[in-house]
């Protein structure tokens, strides 16, 4: 399915999608570095532990009022919230002095404000979208952002240092620019159902009633679980797989025996996270095309297999040549399961709370992420081979919940298929 296929409205969106990512990307990963250098190691912790509370109280915030009001005045609001944000932290950063607890305030409502517009944001592309053609859309986001995040980050790398008020600047003219293209644009795709004046009084407890009725959605709170340890495992990358790699091989060595080319654990790692986005971004289509008639269940469950198989070799190898390989049957799982799995989250998500859910599954991914930073604790305690094995054990879960999961769908297309045939003979 081409990309001009797509509705109006989801083209554009994605454009907008992979603008913004380039953007934000071009600032996002250098801000730690920039945060310890100026605060500390330990209040950089801290800090940044409440910027990822502000994301999920937005992702929350967002979720809710938007199945409520509708997406584009939210998304809007939104938008407009992280201009000034970015406005306020070039500011803070510029000729005038550097000041960063008050950098760190505007990037507290930046974060808030990234949660509130994201769940949103796969609202819209549900809403616009056909259950035929989200493979292909879900493959074309994915193939975006990560172009978006290899652009970005080498911006970043030439650019955060040396020129941060016009980096920060750039950022907010950009967030700017895909304001006024989505108000100009992008038309309201979903108009709730008015609700009675006895049921607006009660809107207090309707958020909460909201998520805690997910929590009942047992196909969902499945799903979510395996997302999380997908999430969780990824992350190790950079956390928990980076350390070991750096302390296990701090003298560089021979990436294969026939060739002079030497590295160290550092540069490895480099190595690695390159070698991931440039076979995302080669490899997504080509692969894309050769799967798409082949069984999503098929496609999903081998695409797990190779990712975690690839990332539990990955956290206990030292070869280089091993690493390099393992990374590449990892790449080629993410490429194969993502589309299916995001296909399959927008799928069994309800028409009238679509953000809520959507809202619920980004908490789910934070958890994912700020999990992988156990590793990290427990990594002084236990020796690798444990660590593998808990990746490993990870893994496993993950795809019997995932094939419990398609199990249990396939079942109820079953009966329901089987109670039509009922209905119709009758």
């Amino acid at each position: 399915m081409k990309f001009n296929s797509f509705d109006r409205t989801i083209q554009i969106r994605l454009w907008l999608m992979f603008i913004s990512t380039t953007s934000t990307m071009s600032v996002l990963p250098y801000l730690i570095i920039y945060f310890s250098k100026q605060v500390g190691s330990l209040m950089t912790g801290i800090l940044f532990l409440i910027v990822m509370i502000s994301n999920v109280l937005g992702s929350v915030l967002g979720g809710y009022v938007s199945d409520k009001t509708g997406r584009k005045k939210v998304i809007l609001l939104s938008e407009l919230i992280i201009f000034v944000g970015y406005i306020g932290v070039a500011l803070t950063n510029s000729t005038w002095g550097v000041y960063p607890y008050v950098t760190f305030l505007f990037f507290i409502l930046i974060q808030f404000s990234h949660g509130l517009g994201n769940p949103v944001y796969q609202a819209l592309i549900i809403d616009m979208s056909d259950p035929a053609e989200r493979k292909f859309i879900y493959t074309y986001s994915y193939w975006l952002r990560n172009i978006g995040v290899a652009i970005g980050s080498m911006v970043g790398a030439l650019l955060f240092f040396d020129y941060l008020f016009y980096l920060f600047l750039g950022v907010a003219v950009t967030t700017l620019f895909t304001f006024f293209i989505t108000c100009l644009f992008i038309r309201e795709t979903y108009v709730p159902v008015q609700k009675s004046n006895s049921q607006k009084g009660r809107r207090s407890f309707q958020m909460i009633r909201s998520y805690t009725n997910i929590m009942s959605h047992r196909i969902f709170m499945i799903f979510s679980m395996a997302s999380l340890l997908i999430i969780s495992v990824e992350e190790q990358l950079t956390n928990y797989i980076g350390v070991r790699l750096a302390n296990e091989i701090p003298e560089p060595i021979q990436v294969v025996s026939f060739l002079s080319f030497k590295v160290d654990g550092v540069n490895l790692l480099g190595i690695l996270k390159s070698e991931n986005t440039i076979l995302v971004v080669c490899f997504t289509m080509i692969l894309t095309r050769f799967i798409s008639k082949r069984n999503d269940r098929n496609v999903l469950l081998i695409g797990l297999f190779l990712f975690f198989a690839g990332f539990t070799i990955i956290s206990y190898s030292q070869s280089p040549s091993v690493l390099v390989l393992a990374m590449f049957f990892a790449s080629m799982g993410e490429i194969m399961y993502i589309p299916v799995s995001q296909a399959m989250l927008s799928n069994m998500v309800p028409n009238d709370a679509r953000s809520t859910y959507m809202a619920f599954y980004s908490i789910a991914a934070i958890i994912g992420v700020s999990t992988a930073g156990v590793f990290m604790i427990i990594s002084s305690w236990l020796p690798p081979l444990v660590l593998t094995t808990l990746i490993g054990i990870m893994g496993v879960v993950s795809i019997t919940l995932f094939y419990n999961l398609i199990k249990t769908q396939s079942d109820q297309k079953n009966v329901h298929k089987h109670e039509e045939l009922i209905e119709m003979i009758e």
